[in-house]
Parts: C-alpha cells; sequence; structure tokens
C-alpha cells in the first residue's frame, strides 16, 4: 500500500482554492498488499489497496493502483464524519466510486491517476458540507460524475488533465465547475448544471478540438472564460458571443445517470454560436 504525509511541499496536494480542504499527498510506494480489500475482484488483489490514514475521527481512504484495474465497487459512506477519498497511481477503469459523507460534513474524492476510464463517480451528502471531486492528473475519459440532487458542489479539471467524452451532473444547488486554463477538452463533454446559482469556469485558449455542452442553463448562472463573465441572461437571450467550442442548449427531463453522449438525448434549441 501507500501513505499519505501531511504538509510536505513537494507531495501532490489537494485543491487549495476550496477552503474546507487543504491536505497534502505524498506517495511512498511500499509491497503490494497482503490482502485482498473488499471492493477490489480477487483476480486483481495484487494491483491495488485500500487504506484508511489519517485522523481516525476523520479519516483519508486510499485506493493506491500499482497497475491497471478495472471493475471495483467502491461505496465509502461514513456516519460520523466527513469522506475523502484519494485514488493515487495507475489506471482506473470500468469502475464504480461513491463518497457519502454524514449531514453537514465533506465529500471529496480527488484523482492523481494515469487514466480514469469509463468509471462511474458519485458524491453524496447533506446540508452544507462540501462535495468536491478533484481531477489532479492524468487522462480522465468517457466517465462520469454525479452529485446529489441538492447540493453545493465543486467539479476542478486540473492543468495539463485530458477530458474527454465525460458528463458532469451537478444537479441542484450553487455549483461551480472548473476547467483550468491548460486543461485538454477532446470529445464531447456535457455539463448539466440543473437549478441553482452555477459557475462553469472554462479556459479562454482551450487545447484539444473537444466541445463542451451546457444545458439547463439558468438565468442567474454565470460562465468564465479566462478572465471575462457572462451571465446566463445574457447568453439566453443571444446577447454574448461564445467561443465556436461552447454549446449552449436545453435538454427536457434528462434522466439522472444518463451514459456519456451518445447515448444521452440530444441538445435541442441550440443557440448558434
Amino acid at each position: 500500500m501507500a501513505q499519505l504525509i501531511p504538509g510536505d511541499s513537494d507531495c501532490i496536494g489537494w485543491d487549495d482554492e476550496v477552503p474546507e480542504i487543504e491536505i497534502d499527498i505524498c506517495l511512498i510506494p511500499i509491497p503490494p498488499p497482503t490482502r485482498c480489500p473488499s471492493c477490489v475482484p480477487e483476480d486483481q488483489c495484487d494491483r491495488v489497496d485500500v487504506v484508511e490514514v489519517g485522523d481516525p475521527q476523520n479519516p483519508i481512504v486510499e485506493i493506491a493502483i500499482f497497475k491497471k484495474v478495472t471493475d471495483l465497487d467502491c461505496d465509502f459512506t461514513s456516519e460520523t464524519s466527513g469522506t475523502r477519498i484519494a485514488i493515487v497511481g495507475k489506471q482506473i477503469a470500468d469502475s464504480s466510486i461513491t463518497a457519502k459523507a454524514v449531514k453537514g460534513d465533506e465529500s471529496v474524492i480527488a484523482f492523481n491517476t494515469t487514466k480514469v476510464n469509463n468509471t462511474d463517480i458519485e458524491v453524496k451528502g447533506k446540508g452544507k458540507g462540501a462535495r468536491v471531486v478533484n481531477v489532479n492528473t492524468g487522462r480522465f475519459n468517457n466517465s462520469h460524475i454525479l452529485f446529489n440532487k441538492k447540493s453545493a458542489d465543486y467539479v476542478q479539471f486540473n492543468n495539463g488533465v485530458e477530458v474527454r467524452n465525460v458528463t458532469v451532473d451537478a444537479g441542484r444547488g450553487a455549483d461551480i465547475i472548473h476547467f483550468k486554463e491548460n486543461s485538454f477538452i477532446k470529445g464531447t463533454n456535457v455539463i448539466y448544471l440543473g437549478k441553482g446559482k452555477d459557475i462553469l469556469q472554462l479556459p479562454a485558449n482551450k487545447k484539444g478540438k473537444g466541445t463542451i455542452n451546457v444545458t439547463d442553463l439558468m438565468h442567474n448562472d454565470t460562465i468564465i472564460i479566462g478572465d471575462e463573465s457572462f451571465s446566463g441572461k445574457d447568453i439566453n437571450k443571444g446577447e454574448v458571443y461564445l467561443p465556436g467550442y461552447i454549446v449552449i442548449g436545453q435538454i427536457i427531463g434528462h434522466p439522472i445517470g444518463c451514459d456519456v453522449i451518445p447515448p444521452c438525448p440530444e441538445l435541442i434549441n441550440p443557440v448558434d454560436i
């Protein structure tokens, strides 16, 4: 397994832009586990370890991947505290990761992997606690991020991360979805904003030939492109010219948890940009 050492400036950091979470992660590789975690297929026990580290009252769950792993089905629910999950190492594919915290506490999933592919990430919780997904490294492809129907959510794709054919379903609540300036956007990526005062932050000079399809854009939402901010009201009224890679549309009654496009419903009533 691997260990987490807080406070080392050379470590991989959780996002310091989210004030509730200030944790540094430093990996020290040691031999693979001799036991098989319950959410890991038995034939892949030597490829991954799952361990709790840090404060026993509010631990960090680390999923350390030593070799490409598939078919993980990990559901971490805390009845007493927040749930913080760090997924680190090699590729994870065809898997499901769920985090749920006690009411009012934080649910956080951070990826420091080479690649995430065809994986479902669900973050749950009630009350005012943070619901956060940070993709810090590697490629994040063909995967789906789903939040509570009503919560304040935060998603960040960090510098240099490749995002391809991803859906983010933020549900209700005041949400922030942030693609950092040097992220690579490829394929068809769909953002369901839902009800609430949401912020979508996108790069001014994006890399890659992909698109960002934004649905459920409300008048009180904001899209930030580089240093410029545009209100959802002005965008919906056709008073704003957006870069061609951003498609604004409305999905009526889209199913929560639908797969990556295709086969999700097609965008309708797009704004000609």
